[in-house]
């Protein structure tokens, strides 16, 4: 399915339907029926009808909702999103959709803006991106180091020096941490480098 506008979709932008979150609330269920909503700071930003039917260990769940084409004009929407399960411990299930362009089994399933339908991200050409894929070499890798540093309980400090263990973290764990720290700062200096020697190239052209 090809993504409208020439350019690669992002995740953030894609409302996100989460079966094992539907089924945990006791959405999915037979027989059930209702309006599953999405919202940010407390409003609701978009809603969808479902509708669920199950036959042992597979089942239907049926979306209704409006939708924006490609042309900018709004349409009804109605399609059956296959169910799966596979058995648990204890007697119960895990539900799992079926992305409708490839059938391939999901927990999350996906909405953009201009598909008409929720499929899995990748069904969509190109591939969709996640924020962390949208920045620079060496900002992916600062942001694993802050990572690193707010398990450590530090928040306020800077990434120039070493990391510090804190006073309950076992031995182990720490160096572990500082190892992986330490993997960061040297994969850091390898992209500085490449830059570098970019930099010098064009200059010198």
């Amino acid at each position: 399915m090809s993504y409208p506008g020439g350019w690669r979709p992002h995740i953030e932008g894609a409302l996100r339907l989460d079966v094992w979150r539907m089924h945990k609330l006791g959405c999915i269920r037979d027989g059930a029926v209702g309006t599953w909503q999405w919202t940010c700071d407390g409003e609701q930003t978009a809603s969808i009808g479902y509708a669920v039917q199950l036959d042992g260990d597979d089942g239907t769940l049926t979306l209704d909702y409006t939708h924006t084409n490609r042309d900018g004009a709004r349409e009804a929407v109605r399609h059956d999103v296959r169910l799966s399960s596979i058995p648990l411990h204890y007697g119960r299930q895990r539900w799992y959709a079926h992305c409708p362009y490839t059938g391939q089994r999901a927990r999350k399933l996906y909405k953009f803006s201009g598909i008409d339908r929720f499929c899995h991200r990748t069904a969509i050409r190109p591939l969709p991106t996640y924020a962390i894929q949208r920045v620079s070499g060496t900002e992916r890798i600062n942001t694993q180091r802050w990572r690193l540093r707010r398990k450590l309980g530090n928040t306020f400090g800077d990434l120039f020096g070493e990391p510090f263990k804190p006073k309950r973290m076992h031995w182990r764990t720490f160096e572990r941490y500082a190892a992986r720290d330490a993997e960061l700062v040297e994969r850091e200096n390898i992209y500085l480098l490449r830059m570098i020697g970019r930099m010098a190239r064009y200059s010198a052209g």
